[in-house]
């Protein structure tokens, strides 16, 4: 099984899909039905909200200078409702999760938006549970969230002026379709209960500035309502799209939602201990509160008499409704049960004879059967108080239920990875087969015990999970343990010659020295200089021009990782260094090519040459750029230095696709490595395949980390159309992938054009490169996160993922390195390599 490259890829890209498993799958979320509201006396606290919601406004810009930039809002505070922030509980995953936090009370995580990709999950909203809705959103909230749409009146707009006048465009225009709507049909919706309006508001991004503007249009729309809707049934809520992008710190005004609360059914709390603000210029303060979204979809919810969604995790605040007593505890006992419904539903999804934290189906029982005690003894006070307080629990129980596997599964991937590395040990040393005789009954009577023990034990667990009901997901990722050992055990058999582990000291340290890349890029330059030293020990015997210009480009490279990263940087004035040392590098080392690849290369870099100074024709830079790419990965031209070929090549379709001075460092990198294997020739030294393997990985490794890292990729992208390649969004991804794989096809064209018997040792390249990946890969596993800013997120699963793969990348790019300098005319050229 371990004898084809097929088998081999498969086994490890199994890793990479657990791992993918384990955080993209997400609990079902059940298709319950949503708690009976019991029929009280009292109407509810109001019969229509309004929600007005403004895209980018901060806390810190309504609450700024007194609150004397919204004076009209001002004069409603001081007399009515609740002011306070909305603090989010969770990151924003995307520019759609705090909408959905508000009207579904869900909290979206990295694997519902990864997964949403494909198609997302369906989720219950205030909407669905309102009688009618009515909203003023825009096309992405709209497929995103649609029952908003399920029957209302939905106006789609867009700004198209980008004059100082016209940023208020969209906010004018739904001013008027509101009005529209309200002189025709204002009549009809004052006999109407449980009505929800949505008006959101887009256009120029809120400042201290502008706030007033702001303030003023919200304030007609609100008046709008009271004068067509005179009845003082109508709640109100003001709050924006925003929230603080990190997790268990302090919350900062500058990156929070404010709320403002009031109207029908809205409590006044004038005074309370904890944060307050000021309120106006005498300095009088109010309560500040602070809410998380899921709680105001809870409060909204309450305010209108109306069910919370069945997906909501909200907890009703206590105190903020303006209703009596008996209605607050029937409000807090509605959405106690459906948080209730949730819990259960997760629970009955895990095995009976796991642990079950501390919420088991007696206690949610006996939490259920004491509220209804309660309410038939007309203790209404007790009921709101034993049922806000039990709350919390049902909280955290759907969260442990939710991530119940996680560390299990965490820990099977481990194991499946250890196994896997022991595995690959064994194949290191070619498959030989010991011949010692006197040992191999008692080995293969041990082996045979190993054996049977293993496929017990494998198929008690799956009994066990079968008999448990675990999710496929989740016993697929269990039995890969069971998977890689057996295979061990199977090759064990076989009486492998496996590599002394003195040998295997030199690619774990480098598999080690490019792990601390990812956390501190300066990490690398140890082990960088160190190889790069010890590989050519000898050179600094025998000194000569080469050998210190090699060493100074060395040192010059050395130094890079402790600089500010190059990639994600807009720096016109080093890319114009660097397009110029592309085209002066071939006639300062002496290399003469032909008229084709002159033109070519002298063209194309002119043409980025103009981009980057003027800029007039950016358009036709693109096309030319694209065309290049094509003509550099289909042309097949016979040189007597192909590897230089190569090198011009690549070098100038690599300084295409930059910003800064990127190309100086990888040009620097693949010289640097070029003298090196040159004075090795030089000195009739040979590279087997171990050394090959070391050279490939950790100069690779060392060309990314010498640009940059993992998030400046990120960076890259914002600026992605400053660069020649630049242009379409469909082209991104692309240019990606060569930003990444261009240096390493760049630096093995080197290696195969200076040592093409290097060929001979694909397999073992590979075995050795498999090797090292999966030493990186067991420290990056537990760096992967279902948590944090999403950006976070992404990185650390793509420096997984991209370690995991990169033996597959690199066996491709080592196939078209072949292709384009390792033809077989290539082996008639001599062994030594000329020197200059």
């Amino acid at each position: 099984m371990l004898e084809s490259y097929p088998s081999l890829i498969l086994l490890q890209l199994v890793v990479l899909f657990s791992v993918g498993i384990i955080y993209l799958r997400v609990p079902s979320l059940g298709d319950f039905e949503p708690q009976n509201v019991e029929s009280l006396k009292e109407p509810p606290p109001a019969d229509r909200l309004v929600i007005f919601l403004r895209d980018g406004l901060s806390a810190q810009t309504f609450l700024s200078n007194k609150c004397h930039s919204i004076p009209l809002l001002q004069n409603i505070f001081m007399r009515e409702g609740l002011v306070g922030i909305s603090r989010p509980e969770t990151t924003t995953y995307s520019s759609l999760s705090p909408y959905v936090s508000l009207f579904t009370g869900y909290n979206e995580n990295a694997a519902v938006v990864a997964r949403g990709w494909v198609q997302y999950p369906t989720l219950d909203t205030i909407f669905r549970r309102s009688y009618r809705s009515y909203a003023w959103t825009t096309s992405a909230v709209l497929r995103r969230l649609p029952d908003i749409g399920n029957q209302a009146k939905v106006i789609n707009y867009k700004t198209r002026s980008h004059g100082t006048t016209a940023h208020f465009q969209p906010e004018k225009a739904t001013f008027y379709a509101v009005e529209k709507l309200l002189t025709k049909e204002s009549r009809r919706l004052r006999n109407m209960t449980g009505l929800v309006f949505f008006i959101h508001l887009t256009g120029e991004e809120p400042s201290s500035q502008n706030l007033h503007q702001i303030e003023s249009n919200i304030h007609k729309m609100y008046q709008l309502f009271e004068d067509f809707l005179p009845d003082k049934r109508t709640a109100y809520l003001l709050t924006s799209n925003l929230g603080n992008p990190q997790t268990k710190t302090e919350c900062k005004l500058a990156v929070e939602s404010p709320f403002f609360l009031w109207g029908s059914g809205v409590a006044h709390i004038k005074s309370m201990p904890g944060r307050s603000f000021v309120a106006n210029s005498t300095g009088f303060r109010l309560p500040l509160h602070v809410l998380h979204p899921p709680q105001i979809t809870a409060l909204m919810s309450a305010m209108l008499g109306l069910a919370p969604p069945v997906n909501s995790r909200g907890i009703l605040p206590n105190g903020f409704l303006n209703a009596s007593i008996r209605y607050e505890a029937n409000a807090m006992f509605t959405n106690a049960r459906q948080l209730l419904a949730q819990a259960r539903h997760l629970r009955e999804q895990h095995p009976s004879r796991l642990p079950a934290f501390w919420l088991d189906a007696q206690t949610m029982d006996s939490f259920l059967k004491n509220c209804l005690g309660l309410k038939g003894q007309r203790r209404f006070k007790a009921l709101r108080d034993y049922a806000a307080n039990f709350m919390p629990v049902l909280v955290k129980g759907i969260d442990y239920y939710q991530h119940f596997y996680d560390v299990g599964l965490l820990v099977a991937v481990s194991l499946a990875g250890i196994g896997w590395v022991y595995c690959l040990r064994c194949r290191l040393g070619n498959g030989a087969v010991f011949k010692g005789s006197s040992e191999e009954p008692k080995a293969s009577h041990g082996l045979m015990w190993c054996r049977a023990f293993s496929r017990t034990l494998t198929g008690l667990l799956v009994i066990y999970m079968l008999l448990d009901g675990f999710p496929l997901s989740v016993m697929m990722v269990l039995m890969l343990p069971s998977l890689y050992w057996m295979l061990n055990l199977k090759v064990i058999g076989n009486r492998p010659r496996m590599v002394c582990r003195f040998s295997l000291l030199l690619p774990a340290s480098i598999a080690l020295i490019c792990l601390g890349g990812f956390f501190k890029r300066h990490l690398i330059t140890l082990g960088y200089l160190s190889f790069a030293c010890f590989s050519n020990r000898d050179a600094f015997r025998v000194r000569g021009l080469y050998f210190y210009i090699w060493l100074l480009l060395l040192l010059g490279l050395g130094c890079l990782p402790f600089q500010p990263e190059p990639m994600g940087c807009s720096q016109p004035g080093a890319l114009v260094f660097s397009i110029l040392l592309t085209l002066l590098r071939p006639l300062a080392c002496g290399i003469y090519h032909n008229l084709v690849t002159w033109l070519s290369n002298l063209f194309v870099l002119l043409i980025a040459l103009e981009h980057v100074l003027i800029g007039w024709y950016p358009d036709a830079t693109y096309i030319v750029s694209w065309i290049y790419l094509g003509f550099v990965a289909f042309s097949q031209r016979r040189n007597l230095q192909p590897s230089e070929l190569m090198f011009f090549n690549l070098s100038t379709l690599y300084t295409l696709s930059c910003t800064s001075y990127e190309a100086v460092v990888i040009q620097m990198l693949a010289l640097e490595l070029q003298m090196a294997l040159r004075m090795k020739l030089e000195r009739n030294e040979t590279v087997g395949p171990k050394t090959a393997a070391t050279y490939i990985f950790l100069y690779s490794w060392y060309s990314l980390f010498a640009i940059g890292s993992f998030p400046a990729f990120d960076d890259y992208l914002d600026i992605l159309h400053e660069s020649c390649l630049g242009h379409l969004s469909v082209t991104h991804a692309l240019v990606m992938c060569l930003k990444l794989t261009l240096p390493w096809l760049l630096l093995l064209c080197i290696l195969a054009g200076n040592f093409k018997d290097i060929r001979a040792h694909e397999r073992e390249i590979f075995l050795w490169l498999l090797f090292m990946s999966n030493i990186m890969s067991l420290v990056l596993l537990w760096r992967v996160q279902d948590y944090g800013p999403w950006r976070e997120i992404l990185s650390r699963f793509a420096e997984f993922a991209v370690v995991q793969v990169f033996p597959i990348i690199w066996l491709g790019l080592w196939k078209l390195a072949q292709l384009k300098v390792g033809s077989k005319w290539i082996s008639q050229l001599p062994e030594r390599a000329p020197s200059h």
